[in-house]
């Protein structure tokens, strides 16, 4: 694939829009995990995020396969995808998918409360209720490399916990 640095030009819109179309992306309230199990298998699920300077977020239960394995191999595929009712062609719905390494919050760290407060904020008061279940999980996810569609022909390479725009996909 042809990697196309002057992303403007090859794809016809402006950094201030494809920075636009991301940004209403990362608004999405969930997330989708893809993850191999132990035995190779893949294994998926999803899961409410909130957003910060230094990564994303989820709190999620070890009861889901998906989690169990997220747990041991400490890095996934990830996807957030715009809801589809809103979207103008189906096949060009746009979404950003990308790699992550993920890293748990222990209860006894300080930004632990603080993540469950977003989490209410973000997310109603379910999780005043399970904040304290000690099957679920604080779980950073450090994006490493994406690729964000925003249309035929619309999509861009990222990298990095700010989804840097690093190129745009331009042949297969």
């Amino acid at each position: 694939m042809d990697v196309i640095k002057d992303f403007e030009a090859s794809s016809g819109m402006s950094s201030a829009d494809i920075i636009a179309g991301r940004e209403s992306i990362l608004l999405a309230r969930t997330l989708t995990v893809a993850v191999l199990d132990g035995t190779g298998v893949p294994d998926m699920g999803s899961s409410p995020f909130v957003r910060r300077a230094d990564g994303l977020y989820i709190y999620t239960s070890h009861l889901s396969d998906h989690v169990k394995a997220l747990l041991l191999n400490k890095r996934a595929s990830f996807m957030i995808l715009v809801d589809e009712t809103t979207c103008k062609n189906i096949w060009a719905r746009n979404r950003l998918k990308f790699s992550g390494d993920v890293v748990e919050i222990l209860r006894d760290n300080p930004m632990f409360s603080e993540l469950c407060e977003e989490f209410s904020a973000a997310h109603g008061n379910t999780m005043t209720v399970i904040k304290d279940f000690t099957d679920f999980h604080m779980l950073r996810i450090s994006p490493n490399r994406g690729l964000l569609v925003l249309g035929f022909a619309k999509a861009f390479y990222t990298e990095g916990v700010k989804f840097d725009i690093v190129g745009h996909l331009s042949k297969s």
